[in-house]
């Protein structure tokens, strides 16, 4: 084979390479493309999902106490919606209203907001440094999973709100939420992400727990229940079946740590 049909062989490889490389581009953007298109889809879901089932509660709900200044046993609750009680029409059915109502004896003080974040619970705790607790109840974190709020971040702050909370609180219950991941409202890959999110939460608060401090591990308690029937109309947040659920959770560990006032129900 003379030298100019061994550069045509060449030239023709060299072609052909050519035609395959742009070929796999091609490929790797329709992939791409296409990843993208069905990751829109998704979120168009979701957020339309969002839209409508979060109209379906009241977010105007105040959150339950039952102020007895001369009360012996005082209580704190503070945290997110689910200490508020959001997805109830009554919020004497939210946890401090339940708490309330079998020890009315109770002095109960509620520091609770909806969307609140970890970051948050640490500005209100700061401002009721002057106040004594013989219990205070924190439920809050799980914003912080739902917003994805930095590990690192959650770790130090959650530090911050036990070591706020020790001053004015003799004992602590503390606990962010179960499986987030299987709320209704959500739709894959979410469902795994907060899953995820919600068991690297569930052990930062379980290493947080001491002789003054007790985490209520409700993703563990939740195991093998038909939870279905305890959301409310948003598909995320409790019903007062949830929130009963929630309660018995917090009451029975109270009773086993032998942490709660005499003379209750």
């Amino acid at each position: 084979m003379n030298i100019e049909g061994i550069s045509r062989l060449q030239a023709y490889f060299f072609q052909c390479r050519l035609e395959s490389d742009i070929s796999k581009e091609a490929l790797l953007i329709k992939i791409i493309l296409a990843v993208f298109v069905v990751a829109m889809i998704m979120v168009g879901i979701q957020l339309t999902k969002i839209y409508f089932c979060t109209k379906q509660v009241n977010y105007n709900l105040a959150p339950w106490q039952q102020i007895k200044p001369e009360a012996s046993f005082k209580v704190l609750f503070a945290g997110d919606s689910t200490a508020v009680g959001t997805g109830l029409n009554d919020n004497s059915q939210s946890t401090s209203g339940l708490f309330s109502r079998d020890f009315p004896q109770a002095d109960v003080e509620n520091y609770s907001r909806n969307g609140l974040r970890l970051r948050g619970l640490v500005d209100i705790l700061m401002t009721i440094q002057d106040k004594k607790f013989d219990l205070a109840v924190l439920q809050i974190g799980a914003n912080d999973i739902l917003d994805f709020t930095p590990m690192t971040e959650i770790q130090d702050d959650q530090r911050r709100v036990l070591n706020l909370t020790k001053h004015i609180a003799s004992r602590i219950i503390i606990l962010h939420s179960g499986d987030i991941g299987q709320a209704p409202l959500l739709i894959w890959p979410l469902t795994w992400i907060y899953t995820w999110r919600s068991i690297k939460v569930r052990a930062m608060y379980l290493a947080g727990q001491n002789d003054r401090v007790s985490y209520v591990d409700i993703y563990t308690l939740n195991k093998g229940k038909d939870l279905s029937r305890g959301y409310a109309k948003d598909y995320l947040h409790l019903n007062a079946e949830g929130y009963a659920l929630w309660y018995g959770y917090i009451k029975t560990q109270l009773q086993k740590l032998h942490w709660l006032p005499e003379g209750g129900i």
